[in-house]
């Protein structure tokens, strides 16, 4: 809360105006205001996270992402905690244990709401607590650390269960096993009412690198808004349109298993080697896995669309499991891609592999990694410890995932990143371990090749959330004309064409920037944008972003642009550029299209990198990073390119 000149407090509206820091090392938790700076040139949530981190580690960017140095941001959008629907996100970011760069993670649930209820736009974590804590935040309470050795070692379904028996009503976000055992790819598990994971690059390995086993909450109430009138017409009008509408249908009945038919006969089997088979597929048929396992749905705070699907087995050797979080990401990561093709086998593991709290999408890859190299002879029972990586078997992948949240024995070497593990194999494994930048998430080569650029050039590494480009995945031409004017290149629309990917990567990387800054949820979102039901861009965003705050929304694309540029930055810091920004692992003889003039090189055009993929001085100046522009001079990590002005690049501003 800030004072006025007259020395009266100004009430912030959307924002809570604090940052809640924690020095575990030294057991001290203090608060403090939330800059005019970080509010007007960051907007919120992730992009406020971004910039911190940075601040944090300008001076040190080489420190090691397991050391005390390292800090852990929790970060709660604009719209997070108010009346809003579908605002339920938070952001977490730190160095990143599994690429050794830049790494965030977002995640919803019930538990961001109640911090932000709780008075906190963010939390700052430092150091390392000398033995297992709790970090307890109660509303109109100081926040304390409290000791959490009896907590130790549970997984995360267990550690909320002791959390509610010690704290009554609660949220919480909290680490399992994997995360304790610092596997570089841990989860952080959140909430109860509706389990969230903030998954990729590693954020429950720095949380149990700390002692921090974890963050409580006990709030209630709601964010204030500076236009409640305006703010409550607008809810109603998108809470109507995501829950009533069309346009989230399938996801209210599916959830995100509805990409399995989208994806359908694309979809890549057993490390990518080949294609699904028709009868392989119908193992996974949407709609009969909805008959005979969907056992309910759950939201997040304040959803209408209710998009988690709970799934129960209820006969053979699984008969009675359960699974509350059971995603895409876990079907496509640990079913075809490692050749399961039976649903309650999928629903025993995925349920084992959330409550070791680790993320499926890194565990799949690694796992399909040392199967196609013990089937092509690389690895034998001799390194595995007697295990038999075969393709498909069930009890196989239970065992690993026991194994790498205790790195034990061959756990141990699947427990580290893509490049450690292959190296560690050695032979031609890096020929089938699939990453970009020490993180794996890959498509194919020749289709939805737009999704491919933006998975090679995220600032996460390999990943599909940063810069999801679905306007031209799908060609939505209604979309991409508002966007860049009516004169579309031609095959701009064509998902396997390569001609102007680069551009639409760029805008939804600050698209998706400004969502992870209010805190929103990008499935609604995009719901609608492919249908749309209406179009939500950022004109819309801007609206709601004015009731809730009472400010001018004129800035919140250069805010955006602002944000990842640091992000860009911090990894230029560390030497990364375009070498980088290149899918590492055999391509099964397909061309890569990305270096067409339409797909890297156009899109470093449209970021302002030079041609190397470095951030330039022209472009960090025009949005006002200067001193950033002096960081990576001195370090000799800047581009020189005269590239385009931002609002040359726009059709619509």
């Amino acid at each position: 809360m800030k004072k006025t000149a007259s020395g009266k407090a100004k009430r912030s509206y959307g924002w809570r105006g604090k940052i809640l820091q924690v020095d575990l090392s030294n057991a001290k938790i203090w608060e403090e205001e939330l800059s005019e700076e970080l509010i007007s040139g960051y907007t919120g949530g992730a992009a406020i996270n971004a910039r911190l981190l940075y601040e944090m580690m300008r001076n040190n960017p080489e420190a090691d992402p397991l050391s005390p140095e390292n800090p852990l941001i929790f970060g709660f959008g604009i719209l997070v905690g108010t009346s809003f629907p579908c605002a339920s996100r938070m952001t977490i970011t730190a160095k990143s244990p599994l690429t050794g760069i830049f790494g965030d993670s977002n995640g919803g649930g019930t538990f961001p709401a109640k911090v932000k209820q709780a008075g906190y736009d963010h939390i700052v974590i430092r150091g390392k607590a000398p033995k297992p804590v709790a970090l307890l935040i109660e509303k109109g309470k100081l926040p304390e650390l409290v000791d959490a050795s009896d907590l130790w070692g549970l997984d995360t379904c267990a550690t909320d269960e002791k959390i509610h028996e010690k704290y009554g009503d609660c949220e919480s976000a909290r680490i399992g096993p994997a995360g304790e055992n610092l596997v570089r790819y841990a989860n952080i598990c959140n909430s109860t009412k509706r389990v969230g994971f903030n998954g990729r690059t590693g954020m429950g390995c720095v949380m149990g690198s700390k002692n921090l086993k974890a963050v409580i909450v006990k709030a209630d109430g709601t964010v204030p808004v500076a236009d409640k009138a305006k703010f409550d017409e607008l809810a109603k009008r998108y809470r109507d349109i995501w829950g009533k509408g069309q346009a989230l249908f399938a996801h209210k009945e599916y959830g995100s298993l509805m990409l399995i038919a989208q994806n359908s006969d694309q979809t890549r089997i057993k490390n990518q080697q080949t294609r699904i088979t028709p009868e392989q597929l119908e193992t996974y048929d949407i709609v009969k896995l909805v008959e005979n396992y969907k056992a309910g749905q759950i939201a997040c705070y304040r959803c209408p669309v209710a998009c988690t699907q709970k799934w129960q087995v209820h006969d053979g050797p699984f008969k009675g499991e359960k699974s509350d979080k059971l995603e895409f990401g876990h079907y496509t990561n640990m079913g075809p891609l490692l050749g399961l093709f039976d649903f309650p086998s999928l629903v025993h593991i995925s349920d084992m592999i959330n409550r070791m709290g680790m993320d499926c999408v890194q565990f799949g890859w690694n796992m399909a990694m040392a199967m196609e190299c013990y089937q092509r002879g690389i690895i034998g029972t001799e390194d595995t410890g007697g295990i038999q990586l075969e393709w498909g078997d069930v009890q196989v992948l239970s065992t690993m995932i026991m194994k790498v949240a205790k790195r034990e024995g061959f756990g141990n070497i699947m427990a580290e990143s893509m490049p450690d593990a292959v190296s560690r194999i050695g032979g031609d494994a890096q020929l089938y371990g699939f990453h970009t930048k020490g993180q794996s998430f890959t498509y194919n080569c020749t289709q939805v090749i737009a999704m491919s650029l933006a998975s090679s050039v995220a600032t996460r590494g390999a990943d599909h959330l940063k810069g999801h480009p679905f306007p031209a995945m799908i060609g939505l031409q209604e979309m991409l004309e508002r966007i860049f004017g009516k004169d579309l290149p031609e095959g701009m629309m064509e998902h396997a064409n390569p001609v102007a990917k680069g551009r639409v990567v760029w805008w939804s990387e600050n698209y998706k920037m400004l969502m992870d800054s209010l805190g929103i949820c990008f499935v609604p979102m995009v719901g609608c944008d492919v249908f749309a039901d209406p179009l939500i861009l950022f004109e819309e965003m801007s609206e709601i972003y004015q009731a809730a705050t009472g400010r001018k929304p004129d800035k919140l694309f250069e805010a955006a642009e602002r944000a990842y540029q640091v992000e860009k930055c911090f990894n230029a810091l560390l030497g990364i550029s375009r070498k980088d920004d290149l899918r590492q692992g055999t391509r099964r003889g397909e061309e890569d299209p990305i270096h067409h003039p339409g797909m890297l090189d156009e899109y470093y055009t449209y970021r302002g990198c030079s041609t190397d993929g470095l951030p330039t001085k022209k472009r960090l100046m025009e949005i006002g990073l200067a001193d950033v522009v002096e960081d990576l001079t001195k370090k000799g990590k800047i581009g020189d390119r005269e590239c385009p002005a931002i609002e040359e690049l726009l059709g619509k501003a």
